[in-house]
């Protein structure tokens, strides 16, 4: 068990904790802001590890997710699971993924 972990499991865990996924800018760093300003305890999941550490650096919990990679995602969910003792208290689920262009020109791999 890490460090900051136990730490959460001690310190956090009566703390209402929200995972908020494509929380890197936008419509999600805006809420992260606001609810950590609220007293939430936000768990900032993002693609890129050097916005992981930014997210960090604002004061979030920061999670490595790409919704891209199975491995990823098992692999957050396994983080979240430990650091919240099993008590997320909600989820917003941010992050996207777009394709363009007329739907009947899109393949069946691209809507997957």
């Amino acid at each position: 068990m890490t460090r900051q972990t136990a730490e959460n499991l001690t310190g956090k865990v009566m703390q209402k904790s929200v995972l908020i996924t494509g929380c890197s800018s936008g419509i999600g760093l805006e809420s992260a802001l606001e609810l950590k300003r609220q007293g939430f305890w936000v768990l900032a999941a993002c693609r890129k590890p050097e916005d992981v550490e930014r997210m960090r650096g604002l004061g979030f919990t920061g999670i490595l997710l790409d919704l891209d990679s199975p491995e990823s995602v098992e692999q957050a969910a396994d983080e979240v699971i430990a650091l919240t003792n099993n008590r997320l208290y909600g989820l917003f689920n941010n992050a996207g993924y777009g394709v363009y262009g007329p739907l009947q020109t899109l393949s069946r791999g691209q809507l997957e």
